[in-house]
């Protein structure tokens, strides 16, 4: 087997470790990272949908066990979440055929990532405690309609949109939406990857059973190291990380792939410093 495939087991373990703690699929940081690298960016889709589905599942099993997912609103985001993922996967091909996708999907990645980073990193204007949308059914069909769309369109998991959605308009604790956004994520990412592989999209199915393989060993250990730290933290981390990433994505835009890859590669090696500072911290005292 070729060197490089190793590389994508390890890229995979890294990013597996970031789903876990943080309940996002994966997705949010390998397609950037494969747009930069030249995919095609249904490829880049495909292939990304590949890792969340292994990461979704391990970190599903990690969460279920950590009691950190509500089943019944999960099956009704998800559900809902397979209707919009099947109106995307045919606009992005379109967008693809006339060479409109790449752009399209970088403008989206920006906005949405300042978006929801602003959302977490804000000091908050009321108090007291958050009690989303009257209707909460509503909510729930809301924020899996959204975040299928998003999945397919993006190659996410659609976890970076449920878990704030389900803070924000449902009025899930963080740990619990983290756990029930995972889980809700099973049947999105299952049905874009079904989409495209029905589109004959040219998947690189090696890159991808490594991929899978390396972030099923590193989400249970992001999955534990959650219980570690406070919401708040999380919540202030989270915001950063989506602004870093935003960051990254508007630099490839531009054209400085370079700087770019550098972001992508300072945020994830600060992340992985910071859980095992935190860690070994907790170990001694």
């Amino acid at each position: 087997m070729d060197l490089a495939f190793y590389y994508f087991l390890i890229l995979g373990f890294f990013i597996g470790i970031i789903s876990g703690f943080f309940g996002i699929g994966g997705g949010i940081i390998l397609t950037p990272l494969l747009l930069i690298l030249g995919y095609a960016p249904s490829v880049a889709i495909a292939t990304s949908l590949m890792l969340t589905l292994g990461s979704t599942v391990s970190g599903t099993i990690s969460h279920l066990r950590l009691k950190n997912v509500v089943w019944r609103d999960s099956l009704v985001v998800g559900g809902v979440g397979i209707i919009g993922s099947t109106i995307a996967t045919p606009l992005v091909l379109r967008l693809e055929e006339v060479n409109g996708a790449h752009l399209v999907i970088s403008i989206v990645y920006i906005g949405l990532l300042l978006y929801f980073a602003n959302k977490f990193l804000r000091p908050k204007s009321t108090t007291g405690e958050q009690t989303g949308w009257k209707n909460r059914y509503l909510a729930l069909a809301f924020t899996g309609l959204f975040a299928g769309f998003i999945s397919s369109l993006l190659g996410v998991s659609g976890g970076f949109i449920i878990t704030p959605l389900l803070v924000g308009i449902v009025g899930y604790e963080l740990k619990r939406a983290v756990g029930t956004s995972i889980a809700s994520a099973l049947l999105i990412v299952l049905s874009g990857l079904v989409n495209y592989t029905v589109a004959s999209t040219n998947i690189d199915i090696l890159v991808g059973i490594m991929l899978i393989v390396g972030a099923l060993l590193g989400a249970p250990i992001g999955a534990k190291q959650l219980t570690h730290f406070e919401s708040p933290f999380v919540k202030k981390y989270l915001g950063i990380f989506y602004l870093t990433v935003a960051v990254s994505v508007l630099l490839e835009v531009i054209g400085w792939n370079v700087a770019s890859l550098s972001v992508l590669v300072a945020l994830s090696l600060i992340f992985l410093l910071t859980l095992l500072i935190y860690s070994r911290r907790r170990t001694n005292g």
